[in-house]
């Protein structure tokens, strides 16, 4: 079983910087280290892979080679970075309906939606300080493509039972201080295929 230590004032001071100064060190100490040494309950999955910087993980994101409908061509396929995150959201389709007389509303389930995705990660340049171009010209290239539904797996989508999704807003986000790094984060949409019987 492994252990994590947490500074706890560096961590109040990120998110609270300017209400910090009206909270003593010696009040943190007596108060806020009670959370040291929380045991982490083990995992028994296998590691997916290890980021650069030598942090395990998980899962991960790939979208699998496919042959894009719009053009025909063939897509090779794109590892997303290893530290990508991803958020899902599954909403229902609901109508709702005033009745004259009637408090509330009156509501109807219909279906249930697509899940939506929320993609988070960084692109790093490892290297050198130098921008990671080509690597963000890739990420661009890949959201480019005109397809109605990407194949893609990650031990979390499989477990959602997310087979393909189809890719809305690409987010290019400022890192200040940083040459060498990119985030970005990237909306989309899961998908079940169906064809249409002539």
């Amino acid at each position: 079983m492994s252990k994590y230590k947490f500074n706890i004032p560096e961590l109040m001071h990120q998110h609270f910087p300017y209400h910090i100064g009206y909270v003593g060190q010696a009040i943190l100490d007596d108060q806020l280290n009670q959370f040291d040494d929380i045991p982490v309950l083990p995992t028994h999955s296998d590691l997916v892979g290890v980021s650069e910087t030598g942090t395990p993980v998980w899962d991960y994101i790939r979208l699998n080679s496919t042959t894009i409908e719009g053009t025909g061509e063939l897509f090779e396929g794109y590892d997303f970075p290893v530290a990508t995150t991803i958020e899902a959201i599954l909403p229902k389709k609901i109508v709702e309906s005033d009745i004259l007389g009637r408090d509330g509303q009156v509501e109807e389930l219909i279906a249930m939606d697509d899940w939506s995705l929320t993609i988070r990660g960084l692109i790093i340049n490892y290297e050198s300080t130098d921008y990671p171009e080509q690597a963000v010209l890739d990420l661009k290239r890949v959201f480019s493509l005109k397809s109605s539904k990407l194949p893609v797996e990650g031990t979390y989508l499989t477990m959602l039972d997310i087979r393909y999704l189809t890719l809305h807003r690409l987010n290019l986000i400022n890192s200040v201080g940083y040459s060498n790094i990119q985030g970005f984060e990237i909306t989309a949409k899961s998908k079940i295929p169906f064809q249409i019987q002539p």
